[in-house]
């Protein structure tokens, strides 16, 4: 019988002024996450069975999503 490892199920935290939230899913191995950028939010599945590996891959999410929203407002400046 396989046998699920001993972690947390849920975590939630901040990650360069961002909250998320972040919630073992049912498949084995996959976790569901959220967080919300400038009124809009994001949600998704992450693959990882451990928790820091899922925790990390969120937290490269968010860093994309931030460097692509940097982008977009430095477009619409006179100085860019």
């Amino acid at each position: 019988m396989a046998r699920r490892p001993n972690g947390p199920d849920q975590h939630a935290g901040i990650h360069r002024g961002v909250h998320y939230s972040l919630k073992r899913n049912s498949a084995p191995g996959y976790w569901r996450y959220a967080y919300a950028l400038d009124d809009k939010v994001h949600s998704g599945r992450v693959q990882g069975r451990l928790p820091l590996l899922a925790i990390r891959r969120v937290t490269m999410r968010i860093d994309r999503d931030l460097r692509g929203h940097d982008d977009a407002t430095d477009a619409g400046s006179p100085l860019a």
